[in-house]
């Protein structure tokens, strides 16, 4: 038995990925929040502070195209104010 047979597969353009999901397109608004990350600032952080939750630290990650839960100091993030758009697909 596979370690992956529970596993939702998905097969998209002929490539088949396991256990992934595709993220949002999400277009920017007037209403979102600019930040300037500091030291230490990291996407779950800023999901706690403005969704009351972390678990929503792949839609900051993911609207700001970053690949890493901590942000480097000093880049901007935009934080959008409703989590409407965070499905995963």
């Amino acid at each position: 038995m596979s370690r992956y047979s529970n596993i939702s597969k998905v097969k998209h353009n002929k490539v088949m990925r396991i256990g992934t999901a595709d993220l949002p397109i999400y277009k920017s608004q007037n209403s979102d929040i600019l930040l300037l990350a500091v030291y230490g600032d990291k996407c779950d952080m800023i999901s706690q502070q403005y969704y009351g939750t972390t678990d929503y630290w792949w839609f900051i990650a993911s609207v700001n195209n970053l690949t890493s839960n901590n942000i480097e100091a000093g880049t901007q993030i935009r934080v959008p104010l409703s989590i409407d758009q965070a499905i995963l697909k």
